[in-house]
């Protein structure tokens, strides 16, 4: 049975997933074994989000209709499968360490009579705590977690072995086929979701979007521009010279969530116009995977196949291309290997590629990481992205999108709020930033304990009792935690994308050399 997959639905259940993750004992125990300088770390962090996005998917292919038939077992795969693939896209090595196989099916022989989501994931994160609490308190030091990159190590050992224990404990076959953002379930056979799938996108529109006024209004032009493309005449009735949208943006100020809003707005406008279109979505785990297992051609192909000669018109996203530049900026590359990712800058340039109109790319860089002379070779003069700029812009985005909905528990003036937009404006905060408060705020209403009758309610009534027992958060809790944010978190936050962008630079690098030495003729390699 083929099921249609809602990822609004990852969204509504992501209060739900993170209130599990928190009462599992998880984020404790990742503080203790790695304390960092603040009582957690950034990779922390993203290992608990790892963990959260895994859970509110599998609780949101629950609630799918047609689906409940898969059973728990099923679901239960799912949150493994999507934990190890999220966690995997953290960084580090590309296939979970640890002993092949899977864990004692018995510890498990329960799973298929959990019908509820609290009494299997309840279960199952339990056993994932007991599993990094084993390893974090080893009676052998060699093999006790002391690290953050250790716990990352831990956890994607376990989830992989919690998915092939639960491959082994289901059905032999089930009739079900989903493709949830990142990955897509034949029975239970998993696959990557193609790149550049309309599920790819972030449910995110452009009326979602604060500040970045010149690059939204540049976009969407070239959105509808490329949308004009006549299929029937095989030729643009508009002169679109410039295909290739290029943005520099420092983390954080909504790049990403841009040009997602852009790529849906193109399809949306396509769709209501009965134009074939999709987008092709470049991610930077796919950027640097692709020089593992295959060449700097694939990669072209895929430019060539998919995106000049479709059958369609097509959107591209490229995300972090300053990694690429970077990476080819290595000494230890040879000049082949240089000339094999200039290759790919063509396409940037705009020497690769039919100037039709039929295609368009947006890609975007971090500013921190961009000389004069990498941007020399691009076509055009790069945009800006600079994000909420004004206290207006950032009120919007606090409070009229992240806090969507949240007003009556929200008693602040009109006055106030704008105290709150001129501290975010006078300290430099991105919209990464006001996410991250925004969470402080999500987690402060939602901190009360759950009476005993909540287990047992149906969804609607668990909705309604939330709604009852939340806390109010005033002008003065949410200026605390934006102290807190500059404190503890703004630097790690920084910091955090720094290495980030440095590790997959290497990757970049370690791959393209990896595919030098296994190309090598045996005879130069035993000499």
């Amino acid at each position: 049975m083929n099921a249609e997959f809602d990822e609004k639905e990852v969204a509504r259940e992501m209060g739900e997933a993170r209130a599990r993750i928190r009462m599992s004992g998880v984020p404790a125990l990742l503080a203790r074994i790695d304390a960092g300088s603040f009582g957690t770390t950034p990779l922390n962090l993203e290992m608990l989000d790892a963990l959260v996005q895994a859970l509110a998917t599998a609780l949101a292919v629950m609630k799918m209709p047609r689906v409940e038939k898969a059973g728990p077992v099923f679901f239960a795969y799912v949150f493994a499968s999507e934990a190890v693939d999220r966690l995997l896209s953290i960084g580090g090595p590309e296939k979970p360490e640890g002993p092949e196989g899977s864990l004692r099916a018995d510890q498990y022989r329960d799973i298929p009579n959990l019908k509820s989501p609290e009494g299997l994931f309840s279960t199952i994160l339990k056993d994932c705590s007991g599993f990094l609490k084993f390893y974090g308190e080893h009676p052998d030091s060699r093999k006790r977690l002391s690290r953050d990159v250790e716990a990352l190590t831990c956890l994607r050992s376990y989830c992989h072995l919690l998915a092939q224990t639960l491959k082994k404990l289901g059905a032999e076959k089930i009739d079900v086929r989903i493709t949830t953002p990142r990955q897509r379930y034949d029975g239970w056979a998993v696959s990557p979701t193609e790149i550049g799938e309309s599920n790819n996108l972030m449910p995110i529109g452009l009326d979602d979007i604060v500040g970045n006024e010149e690059y939204v209004k540049a976009a969407k032009r070239l959105a509808r521009d490329v949308a004009g493309f006549d299929m029937a005449a095989d030729k643009n009735p508009k002169e679109v010279r410039n295909q290739i949208l290029f943005v520099l943006g420092s983390p954080g100020c909504g790049k990403t969530v841009t040009s997602h809003a852009v790529m849906r707005y193109f399809l949306d406008l396509c769709e209501k116009h009965q134009l074939p279109a999709k987008t092709r979505i470049i991610r930077r785990t796919d950027w640097a995977s692709s020089y593992q297992n295959q060449s700097a051609n694939r990669l072209l192909e895929i430019f060539r196949d998919e995106v000049f000669n479709a059958d369609a018109v097509v959107g591209v996203y490229w995300a972090d291309i300053d990694t690429a530049f970077s990476a080819r900026g290595g000494t230890e590359l040879r000049q082949e290997e240089k000339s094999n990712l200039g290759t790919l800058f063509g396409i940037l340039d705009g020497t690769v590629g039919p100037k039709n109109g039929k295609w368009f790319l947006i890609c975007d860089a971090n500013t921190m990481h961009m000389d004069e002379a990498m941007i020399s070779r691009l076509a055009q003069t790069p945009l800006q992205a600079k994000g909420p700029t004004t206290p207006d812009h950032f009120v919007t985005l606090l409070r009229d999108i992240k806090l969507r909905g949240k007003e009556q528990w929200l008693p602040i003036s009109d006055d106030e709020w704008k105290k709150i937009g001129k501290l975010c404006v006078t300290e430099g905060l991105s919209g990464r930033s006001v996410d991250a408060i925004a969470g402080r705020v999500m987690t402060a209403m939602e901190d009360f304990e759950e009476p005993d009758e909540y287990f047992s309610l149906p969804f609607p009534e668990k909705q309604k009792l939330i709604a009852e027992l939340s806390v109010k958060v005033d002008e003065k809790m949410i200026q605390e935690f934006l102290k807190d944010h500059l404190k503890f978190e703004k630097t790690a936050q920084e910091k955090s994308e720094e290495e980030r962008f440095t590790r997959r630079v290497d990757e970049i690098r370690l791959h393209l050399s990896a595919q030098r030495a296994a190309l090598k003729p045996e005879d130069e390699t035993s000499g």
